[in-house]
């Protein structure tokens, strides 16, 4: 008999109904998802459809009303580094340089000064940041802040890096050059990522699978499949994103939402 692996994350029937002035609110409604380890999931939808909601949750920062979320086949309860969050704002320490924010995790955690200096020295140098280690992060751009906040969740080695709008707040040229970043990092770690984004061309371009979630309440309406996160890299963002594959697939998700926004 085979042994079927498990998904690395199980969201199974998660509802979310919040109180209001207004009454009862339900966010998500019976969310039902698996991840394999190594997928590059990318959310979308229309505003107000949950996206947020369902990472804070798959986070641990709020429970659900029903149903539940496990990691490695152990339910979620809380905050962990197993599982590393980067917000749209960065969210660094201003007080703090470069390498002392990327130090920030394995120091809370014991490790020594030589050992952080290394793992700091690693992520920096993968994100192409290791020069800027004795800076501030508000002298820094935009898009580089958001590359140390980056570093600073691998340096955890989480099990997935749950993604909120990373890339909303840059602009166009930076956050195509950051698309083009993140999948040579996820490529390199082999990690797992849950990325939201309101771009469904950027969902297209970095996910091996694209969800698409319905207006409140939030539910799963299709799971797409997605070739090309796998194909990109090297400065051949322009030639995938025009290629008639690409377009097909961009208008068969943005179909969906119109659809359910209609």
């Amino acid at each position: 008999m085979i042994a079927v692996a498990r998904p690395i994350l199980e969201v199974d029937d998660v509802t979310l109904t919040y109180v209001s002035r207004d009454g009862p609110v339900t966010a998500l409604e019976r969310v039902k998802l698996a991840i394999e380890e190594g997928d590059f999931v990318c959310v979308v939808g229309p505003s107000g459809c949950g996206k947020t909601t369902l990472l804070r949750i798959i986070a641990g920062f709020i429970p659900p009303t029903e149903g539940g979320v496990r990691l490695d086949g152990f339910p979620i309860h809380g905050p962990d580094p197993q599982r590393g969050v980067v917000f749209q704002q960065p969210a660094l320490f201003p007080w703090l340089t470069v390498q002392e924010n990327v130090e920030f995790g394995p120091k809370m955690r014991g490790a020594p000064p030589g050992r952080r200096r290394e793992l700091a020295e690693a992520y920096l140098r993968m994100v192409r940041l290791w020069d800027f280690r004795g800076k501030p992060p508000y002298e820094l751009s935009g898009g580089m802040q958001q590359r140390v906040a980056i570093a600073r969740v691998l340096v955890n080695d989480p099990r997935i890096l749950l993604m909120d709008e990373p890339f909303g707040a840059l602009d166009a040229l930076t956050r195509e050059h950051l698309q083009e970043e993140l999948l040579k990092i996820w490529k390199a770690t082999g990690k797992t990522v849950f990325f939201i984004t309101h771009s469904v061309e950027e969902a297209c371009y970095l996910g091996t699978r694209i969800l698409v979630m319905s207006p409140r309440p939030g539910r799963v309406l299709a799971a797409i499949e997605a070739p090309f996160s796998r194909q990109a890299g090297n400065g051949a963002s322009r030639a995938v994103k025009s290629s008639p594959e690409f377009v097909a697939l961009r208008e068969q998700v943005l179909t969906y939402i119109w659809e359910v926004e209609g």
